[in-house]
C-alpha cells in the first residue's frame, strides 16, 4: 500500500497535482496533513519519562503509515522548506521513539520505501536541495532510506503542465513503485 502524506494549502495544487502523476494506477491512501491535528512536540528524553498517549490525531496517522509499504512526502517548498505541517508529523517521530508501544519503529520504518514529491517557484531544483537534505537526515536517524525524490517547478497553478523534466520522472515512477 502507498500513503501520501500531503503537506500542501490547495489540495488541487501543483504539489498534488505531481504527485497524483507519480502514483497514477497505485492503490493509495492520500493523508491531507493539514487536516489533522497536530500539536506541539513533548520532549520528554531527558525526563526518565515514555509516552503512552497522543492528544492529537499523530497516532492514526502513523498507524497508517507503519501499515504501508511506501511513503511519499509531497510538500510544496514555502520559504525554502518542507510545509509546516510534514515538519510538524516530522517531529513527532520524537515522541514515538519514547513510546513503549512502538518498541521496534526504527526497524519498522527502515523497511519503508520512501519518497519525496517538492514544488517550488523560486528555483527549487536548487533552493530546494536542503529539504531534500532535511528528509535524507531525518530518515536516515531512524535507519531508513529517501528512495528518490522529484522536484517540480511551478508557482501559479497548472504550471507544473510546462515542467516537462518533472513530469517523466513521475511517469518513471510508475516502474519502481513498490519495488523495495
Amino acid at each position: 500500500m502507498i500513503t501520501v502524506l500531503f503537506g500542501g494549502s490547495r489540495p488541487e495544487g501543483n504539489t498534488a497535482h505531481l504527485t497524483k502523476a507519480a502514483i497514477a494506477g497505485y492503490d493509495y491512501e492520500w493523508i491531507d496533513l493539514t487536516q489533522y491535528q497536530l500539536n506541539p512536540v513533548r520532549d520528554v528524553r531527558h525526563d526518565n519519562k515514555v509516552i503512552e498517549s497522543y492528544n492529537d490525531d499523530y497516532k492514526e496517522i502513523i498507524d497508517k503509515v507503519l501499515a504501508s509499504e511506501t511513503i511519499i512526502i509531497a510538500s510544496p517548498v514555502y520559504w525554502y522548506s518542507l510545509s509546516a505541517s510534514v515538519k510538524a508529523f516530522f517531529d513527532h517521530w520524537s515522541e514515538t521513539l519514547m513510546d513503549p508501544n512502538y518498541k521496534n519503529f526504527k526497524e519498522e520504518m527502515a523497511k519503508k520505501d520512501f519518497r519525496l514529491v517538492i514544488v517550488g517557484g523560486d528555483f527549487p531544483k536548487v533552493k530546494g536541495k536542503p529539504c531534500i537534505t532535511q528528509v535524507k537526515y531525518s530518515l536516515e536517524f531512524i535507519g531508513a532510506t529517501l528512495s528518490g525524490y522529484i522536484i517540480g517547478t511551478a508557482e501559479k497553478p497548472g504550471d507544473i503542465e510546462k515542467d516537462v523534466y518533472a513530469l517523466k520522472r513521475a511517469q518513471e515512477w510508475q516502474q519502481t513503485l513498490g519495488q523495495k
